[in-house]
């Protein structure tokens, strides 16, 4: 079992840093809760040293597994592949997501997905078009769209204003 772990990532559960998420070679993910940082800790040195994985550029050791979002970002070798357009901007998605200890495997810390799209009308889609982008200075819920919001609400629901949500 040891010998099928690929990648080990510290984890925040209920805003405290007490989780480990532990990636698997057949691509699966389990998450585990402890007591106390002390006990993630001893657990991470008990595993192999697989650290996050060699996908993003960084050492397989034990201390890149404790590390912080910032320092695996810092470390990392992904926005510059990124931006050499040698991974696809999912992929990039999916490790600033992974990093920032963003997970399927909790609701409360589910992966972000912008939406950077405003033409879902046309057959084709011409990527040269500003105006088939939207303005990311702006959240995508807008406030001035305050009648359909209190129609969602006198029908019993109302959105989360969450960077993936769009009405």
């Amino acid at each position: 079992m040891f010998s099928e772990i690929r990648a080990v990532f510290s984890r925040r559960y209920l805003l405290q840093n007490t989780a480990l998420e532990v990636f698997m070679a057949n691509r699966t993910s389990v998450m585990f809760n402890f007591p106390d940082q002390a006990t993630v800790k001893k657990v991470v040195y008990s595993l192999p040293r697989v650290g996050v994985g060699t996908s993003y550029g960084l050492p397989q050791a034990r201390r890149i597994s404790l590390a912080t979002p910032r320092q695996l970002y810092k470390s990392s070798n992904m926005t510059q592949r990124w931006q050499r357009r040698e991974i696809s901007n999912f992929e990039y998605l999916m490790f600033l997501n992974t990093i920032a200890g963003r997970t399927y495997n909790d609701l409360n810390q589910y992966p972000v997905f912008p939406w950077v799209l405003t033409n879902y009308e046309s057959e084709e889609l011409d990527l040269t078009l500003p105006g088939n982008f939207r303005d990311l200075s702006k959240v995508t819920v807008k406030c001035t769209e305050i009648s359909a919001l209190q129609e969602l609400h006198q029908k019993g629901f109302m959105p989360g204003c969450t960077p993936s949500v769009s009405l």
